[in-house]
């Protein structure tokens, strides 16, 4: 993995350094205003800094960029003891992550952090809830000697060994349970864990910086969500961009969402158009905001009908930039609808560009969220939408799917309010949370 920094007069100028760099496989890590020190900075601009990742051809999965630099740093003497509870030490230490990833401070290491958070914790507790100390929450002695973990329960993990490697120093095996607990907490599945770690092996075997091994993963982290995608209107011809998914997840809020987004914040030329006559209630919904928007609406009972009603849409509405079409949401179990489904969004041929968007809920099971996007998988190349974020602390799920589908991210959204509670996938927050922060 590449890291580089690109600075520019505005950000649009760093953008690009990193696009012509780093190609459009390159994932956006932070981005920050840089102001001018001293008494001549009154004078200066503040200029854009952007840090950009992208993985290497023909590397291994470890950070090539840490790789380099740990194999450096002196290896720490003594082990530590982890007290109090891991995920809480962990959430704490990760609210220095922040700066780490912006400007270069002094190593901390690990153990000198875990018993700063411990003392911390403790005296925010009563004397009677004062944690006793303990080598970690794990029932059975760890086993040396990697950080790839078996899928069991959690309160039975050994760690896996390879007898041709040395094992990772016992300082870091208390940081591996860390991230696994706090990840597996928010419902991140074992084996995306696992591949995590993987990825992080080489750094967690010859580095001793808490600083160094949160940033790694955090990195890791972001680029394995990639750069979210969002609806970019078309150029002579309107996009045609279809909502699929199943019912329930708020598929007519979300594109009633969107459509504000670009009516009224863009000032883009809306279409509606809605397949979705099983429930008169969501036409009927559509309608309404239609209405409130002054954007033309059209209901179709067939796939059949899909491509006259487009075109008699773009003939009635000059220059149209975008239309969204809201499909009949159906059980993954129902073939019938899944095959209408089918026909629907292929309905258009050559003659228009579109889209396909899957919109899941946030609070789905995940075994439930696998058997739907392998019902749309097989017929459908979809960005992916999550919605009803806030009825859940829990965001493990947009993480596994991202993975499991391998589909871009798209939109988040997080309440009921059309237009407001909608946004595209901030990658760099969703890691944050996923690690304990906020």
């Amino acid at each position: 993995m590449t890291i580089n920094k690109y600075t520019g007069k505005t950000e649009e100028e760093a953008m690009e350094k990193v696009r012509k760099e780093l190609g459009n496989a390159a994932v956006i890590m932070n981005v920050k205003v840089v102001k001018p020190k001293g008494i001549g900075g009154f004078f200066k601009s503040s200029t854009y800094e952007v840090t950009a990742a992208v993985e290497d051809e023909g590397f291994s999965n470890d950070a090539k960029a840490f790789a380099v630099e740990t194999a450096e740093q002196p290896k720490a003497s003594g082990s530590f003891e982890a007290v109090a509870d891991d995920a809480i030490i962990l959430k704490n230490a990760f609210s220095a992550v922040n700066e780490v990833l912006e400007k270069q401070e002094p190593e901390v290491k690990v153990e000198q952090v875990v018993k700063e958070s411990a003392i911390k914790e403790s005296a925010a507790k009563e004397p009677d809830e004062v944690p006793v100390q303990k080598t970690g929450i794990y029932k059975k002695p760890l086993k040396a000697t990697t950080t790839v973990i078996n899928e069991k329960k959690n309160d039975d993990i050994p760690i896996k060994g390879y007898s041709e490697k040395p094992s990772i120093d016992g300082d870091n095996h208390v940081f591996v349970k860390m991230l696994y607990n706090v990840l597996l907490e928010n419902e991140v599945q074992e084996k995306y864990i696992n591949q995590v770690l993987e990825d992080m092996d080489k750094v967690l075997r010859t580095s001793h910086s808490l600083d160094n091994l949160l940033s790694n993963v955090y990195q890791k982290m972001v680029l394995k969500l990639g750069t979210p995608t969002r609806i970019v209107p078309g150029e002579r011809r309107p996009k045609v961009v279809f909502f699929i998914g199943p019912t329930g997840v708020g598929k007519t809020t979300t594109i009633a969402k969107i459509a504000s987004k670009f009516k009224v914040e863009e000032g883009k030329k809306v279409g509606l158009i809605t397949a979705d006559t099983y429930r008169m209630a969501a036409a009927n919904q559509l309608q309404t905001y239609a209405n409130i928007l002054g954007v033309p609406l059209n209901v179709i009972y067939s796939a059949e009908e899909l491509l006259d009603t487009v075109k008699k849409q773009t003939r009635e509405n000059e220059d149209l930039d975008v239309i969204l079409v809201d499909t009949i949401g159906f059980s993954h179990k129902n073939e019938e609808q899944r095959q209408d489904t089918k026909k629907l969004i292929n309905a258009l041929g050559d003659f228009y560009d579109s889209e396909v968007y899957l919109v899941l809920s946030a609070t789905t099971k995940q075994k439930d969220l696998i058997d739907i996007a392998d019902s749309y998988m097989e017929f459908a190349k979809f960005n992916l939408i999550f919605t009803k974020l806030d009825e859940t602390k829990c965001l493990g799920n947009i993480f596994n799917m991202k993975q499991y589908t391998k589909a871009p991210l798209s939109y988040i959204t997080v309440g009921q309010n059309v237009p407001d509670d909608i946004e595209i996938v901030n990658a760099q927050k969703l890691v944050k949370q996923l690690l304990g922060g906020n």
